[in-house]
């Protein structure tokens, strides 16, 4: 596995490091420098680290240019825009990705000046410790500077996703062809069918080739010397068997209907493709997408099947719609309240499935689930009434939370109020690389031996029934006296019950963890050894006795996170803790025990209504008989008797 160094100040090692480091180069800055806010620190990493500036500014000699050059700057930890001025010019931006990475910037003709030039990379407003440098100035075109090697790519005629860094895990800038074919980013290349002439300054490089989670991730070395063409073949194997369940993603954007990020719809379909993503739904910002007709001119519609939906983008929350019928009319996003709002989603020509997405993120100083609209240890939502919705996102991958267990919290404590809503992951990703598609999937049960036509009424049936599994790096599934899986409602319960969980994932990820849920509540857990392997990681029985009245039971499994570039765990979106503990994760929904064989799942709500009404005349009774139940039910309790 690669491991990332830090860069050392001496220009022997520069040198080293560099691809292409050539003779038609000036090194303008020679070391890597920590710009920042003195006093102030993004991430503990930088706690004590000193702020070398605020803004880069260096001046140094050169010649006026009368054709393009290309400024190569070295960059991490770069989340703000951070402007880069040659001689009060605006030349571009830094690029917005904490992977390190090579930020490649053209110079047009007359930029530089005879004599003193001055380089400036601007502050920004916001807090956002970065490091920079070392940094060259090229005299060839960008395509020429990055160009002078190639490595000819074939594979087996299926999509995937190649990701080339140098040896130290800096995403190598690159240019790669057929253009038709391949959606291009710094160190990326998504391919319709595994080939691809990459071309790449001579130099030490590391490929991966991977396609999405369920395949593995293949490393190849490769030292090109000027001029060379080496040829490599990659193939990806399937190492996570999923039979039975499809792979989707419920939240993806184009830069060519949402307006921004950096994914235009042709290479959205490219990505969907090269991930292993088989139900891809289109959720542009109060736009109807239609991925269909793109994905057969890209030529990779037999890849997967899509489906037009909406992200309902308002002010008071964003609801992802699916599917939604070609001529359906928008709903009016500038709506604010949810008992005009949902039911009007639901009324549209088409719809199945309503999410709430990134539930705990601010956005137009709103919060679905936080501050006074909602009690995270009751699950009293200010809006319950209304909250008629399908799905919660409880793993966004573009937009992950510090603690990744809150969301989940969120959910059973919805769960114990009465709510029937499903746990789900999605990507949320806008962009080809910075976020990556599929990263947070949804496994749905339903039929797969033809993913082009899939029976989609029993998709929208497992989403209502809640026949999903979360995956974020693993695979979580239940299984109750062996024969009641997820979503399914456990009956004729004897005195001991059998639970099983089973951990998969492919080799590239690791589990250490897995807990066992009962109304949100943790009762079992056990430590995974998992040296990497493929496929099952773990399958761990516990005898339970039988609880004293129902219960919803879910397993998460856990494990160490991705820090390579090929899948690196993106940054909490909206961090509230300076510390970074990236974990992949695979969760379930529930299995519902029906203890009382009532035939129906009573939630924790519903029973401290019951028992509160059967010892409404007698508090002692019902104290005593609060304490046969589980702490969920004692919290609806408290909070259903007047204080």
């Amino acid at each position: 596995m690669i491991t990332r160094m830090r860069w050392l100040p001496s220009l022997l090692f520069v040198l080293g490091a560099f691809a292409g480091v050539s003779a038609q180069e000036i090194i303008i800055e020679p070391k890597t420098l920590h710009l920042g806010k003195a006093g102030q620190f993004e991430w503990e990493t930088f706690k004590d680290k000193p702020v070398d500036a605020e803004r880069f500014e260096r001046r140094f000699e050169g010649k006026a240019n009368t054709t393009e050059h290309t400024l190569r700057i070295w960059q991490r930890d770069v989340k703000l825009g951070w402007p880069v001025m040659l001689n009060g010019r605006r030349l571009g931006t830094l690029t917005t990705a904490e992977t390190p990475l090579e930020c490649v910037l053209a110079l047009p003709a007359g930029a530089l000046r005879e004599g003193e030039n001055v380089l400036i990379i601007d502050a920004t407003p916001g807090l956002d410790d970065i490091e920079v440098g070392p940094i060259f100035l090229n005299s060839k075109p960008v395509n020429e500077a990055i160009s002078g090697a190639t490595l000819q790519v074939t594979g087996d005629d299926l999509p995937c996703r190649l990701t080339l860094t140098r040896r130290d895990g800096t995403l190598q800038p690159l240019r790669a062809e057929p253009a038709s074919d391949v959606a291009v980013r710094t160190g990326v290349v998504y391919t319709k069918n595994g080939r691809a002439t990459i071309s790449v300054p001579p130099g030490e490089y590391v490929l991966h080739a991977g396609r999405g989670f369920e395949w593995s991730v293949e490393r190849l070395e490769a030292s090109l010397k000027a001029g060379e063409i080496r040829e490599v073949t990659v193939k990806p194997k399937r190492e996570v068997d999923t039979r039975g369940w499809i792979s989707a993603d419920s939240h993806i954007h184009t830069l060519t209907h949402s307006g921004h990020g950096d994914a235009k719809i042709e290479e959205r379909m490219l990505t969907i493709a090269g991930e292993g993503i088989e139900l891809a739904i289109a959720t542009d910002h109060n736009h109807h997408t239609d991925y269909a007709p793109v994905a057969a001119s890209v030529g990779v519609a037999q890849h997967f099947t899509s489906i037009i939906g909406n992200e309902v983008t308002t002010k008071q929350g964003h609801f992802n719609t699916f599917p939604v019928a070609p001529d359906a009319k928008l709903v009016d996003h500038n709506e604010l309240d949810w008992t005009k709002l949902i039911p009007t989603m639901r009324a549209t020509p088409g719809v199945q499935v309503i999410t709430l997405n990134h539930p705990r993120d601010l956005h137009s100083g709103f919060v679905p689930l936080g501050g006074v609209q909602f009690n995270a240890q009751t699950g009293k939502h200010r809006h319950a009434e209304a909250l008629k919705i399908d799905a919660l996102e409880v793993i966004t991958s573009g937009a992950m939370q510090s603690d990744i267990h809150l969301l989940f919290r969120d959910w059973f404590a919805l769960l114990n109020r009465g709510h029937r809503i499903a746990a789900v992951a999605s990507s949320d990703s806008h962009d080809v690389n910075r976020f990556i598609l599929g990263q947070g999937r949804t496994y749905v049960a339903a039929k797969d031996d033809n993913i082009t036509q899939l029976n989609l009424d029993e998709v929208w049936r497992s989403y209502h029934e809640g026949r999903l599994l979360v995956s974020f790096g693993l695979l979580a599934n239940l299984k109750v006296n062996g024969r009641f899986g997820v979503g399914d409602l456990a009956t004729k319960l004897g005195d001991e019950i059998e639970v099983e969980a089973i951990v998969s994932g492919p080799a590239w990820t690791k589990a250490d963890h897995v807990e066992l849920f009962a109304n949100g509540i943790r009762i079992r857990e056990q430590a995974i050894d998992d040296p990497g392997k493929a496929g099952e990681k773990a399958r761990i029985t516990w005898k339970l006795p039988k609880p004293s009245h129902d219960v919803h039971l879910v397993a998460i499994a856990t494990g160490p996170g991705i820090t390579e570039a090929f899948w690196e765990i993106p940054r909490p979106y909206q961090p509230t803790s300076k510390t970074l503990r990236p974990r992949v994760i695979g969760a379930t929904n529930p299995v519902w025990l029906d203890v009382d064989g009532s035939g129906n799942f009573e939630a924790a709500f519903t029973i401290a209504q019951n028992l509160i009404t059967q010892f409404r005349d007698d508090p002692i009774k019902l104290e005593e008989s609060l304490k046969k139940h589980d702490k969920a039910v004692v919290i609806q309790a408290r909070d259903i008797l007047p204080r």
